[in-house]
C-alpha cells in the first residue's frame, strides 16, 4: 500500500465528529470518505482492516483511541508481532499514522519510544517472510481423522473451516466473510461462489460443512460464526484473531514444532494443484490472485515470481 497525499482535515467541528466515528469500528466507506477517494478498494479494505483492529485492541483495554498515546500503539505493536510479521506490523503503524495526520491530530508513531519497539521487532522478526509454513493434504486428512470423531461443535466447525479454506483456496477474509448467499447445497456436494467463480468441495469436505450447518443453523448472515464456552453459538462472523486462533490450535492438534498461518493453507493447496499438473494460469484463476508470481513463490520458483512481480508492478504504473 502506497501512501497517498491525503488532505488534511482542519475545521474542529468536523475534527471532532470524525474523531467520535474513528474511535469506533468503521466501513470502508468511511475510510473512503476520510482519505479522499484516494486509495484503490484493496488498499481500502487494509486500511479498514488494520485500523479496526487498533481499535478493538484499544477498546479491549479501555484506552483513548484518537487520539492515541504512544504507550498505546507501542504496546500494541508489541502484541500484533507475537502473531504477525513485521511487514504487517509495519503497515499497521502506517495505517496509524496515517489516520492521525488526517485529523489533524500529533503523530504517536513517530514517537522514539515507538520507532525503538518498531526498530526491535524488525531485529526479532528478521527473515520471517522468507516462507510459509504449507498446510498439506496429509494435515488436513490427519486433522479430519482426529476431529471428524469428536463431539464438540468447536472441533466440527473448525474442521468445515480448514477443509473450506484449504479445497477454496480461501484468504482469510474471505472465510471470515463468508455468507449462505454464497453457498449452494444439493444431496451430496455443497458449491461455493466467490465472486463469478465456483467451488465445489469434495465429499468429505461436504461431509463436514454439512455437519456444521446443521448445528449452525440458517439464523444471521455468516456461515462461520463463535462459540462460547458453553457452546452456543453466535451470529457475528469470526475475527481474525479467532481465526488465527483456530489455524494455530491445527498446528498444536498434529503435533508440530511450528504454527499455521493464514497463509499456510493457500500454499498448501497451491502446491498440491501444481503436484497434479494443474498449470500456473489456473492456479492463479483458482486462488482469485492478480498475477501469478504468488503461486510461482509458492511453488518454490522464485525467480519467475521476482520476474512476474515486476511485469505486475510496471503494468499497474502505466498511465
Amino acid at each position: 500500500m502506497i501512501e497517498k497525499k491525503v488532505p488534511v482535515v482542519t475545521q474542529p467541528q468536523q475534527i471532532k465528529i470524525l474523531t467520535e466515528t474513528f474511535s469506533e469500528i468503521v466501513d470502508v466507506e468511511a475510510m473512503n470518505q476520510l482519505t479522499s477517494g484516494l486509495y484503490a478498494s484493496s488498499s481500502l479494505l487494509a486500511l479498514t482492516k488494520d485500523w479496526n483492529m487498533f481499535v478493538e485492541f484499544c477498546q479491549n483495554k479501555n484506552v483513548r483511541v484518537l487520539p492515541a498515546s504512544t504507550t498505546a500503539v507501542r504496546l500494541y505493536i508489541e502484541k500484533v508481532s507475537q502473531e504477525r510479521k513485521y511487514a504487517s506490523v509495519k503497515r499497521y503503524v502506517i495505517t496509524i499514522s496515517l489516520i492521525h495526520r488526517v485529523l489533524s491530530y500529533p503523530d504517536p508513531t513517530q514517537n522514539s519510544r515507538v520507532q525503538t519497539a518498531l526498530g526491535s521487532i524488525r531485529v526479532t522478526k528478521h527473515g520471517d517472510h522468507r516462507s510459509t509454513t504449507a498446510f498439506t493434504v496429509e494435515h488436513l486428512n490427519q486433522l479430519d481423522s482426529i476431529l471428524e470423531k469428536s463431539r464438540a461443535v468447536k472441533d466440527w466447525r473448525d474442521l468445515a473451516i480448514y477443509y473450506v479454506m484449504y479445497e477454496g483456496l480461501l484468504k482469510r477474509h474471505e472465510l471470515r466473510d463468508l455468507t449462505f448467499e454464497q453457498l449452494h447445497i444439493d444431496n451430496e456436494y455443497i458449491s461455493m461462489f466467490i465472486g463469478s467463480e465456483e467451488i465445489t468441495f469434495s465429499q468429505r469436505a461436504s461431509f463436514a460443512l454439512f455437519r456444521w450447518l446443521k448445528v449452525r443453523g440458517c439464523s444471521g448472515k455468516f456461515v462461520f460464526t463463535a462459540i462460547d464456552r458453553h457452546e452456543n453459538i453466535g451470529l457475528q462472523p469470526l475475527n481474525d484473531s479467532s481465526i488465527y486462533r483456530i489455524l494455530r490450535n491445527a498446528s498444536d492438534l498434529l503435533g508440530l514444532g511450528y504454527h499455521f498461518s493464514g497463509q499456510s493453507l493457500r500454499v498448501g493447496a497451491t502446491q498440491e494443484l501444481a503436484r497434479q499438473g494443474v498449470n500456473i494460469r489456473e492456479i492463479q484463476q483458482a486462488g482469485r490472485w492478480l498475477s501469478p508470481a504468488m503461486p510461482y513463490q509458492y511453488i518454490g520458483n522464485k525467480g519467475q515470481a521476482e520476474l512476474e512481480k515486476l511485469r505486475f508492478v510496471s503494468f499497474k504504473f502505466i498511465d
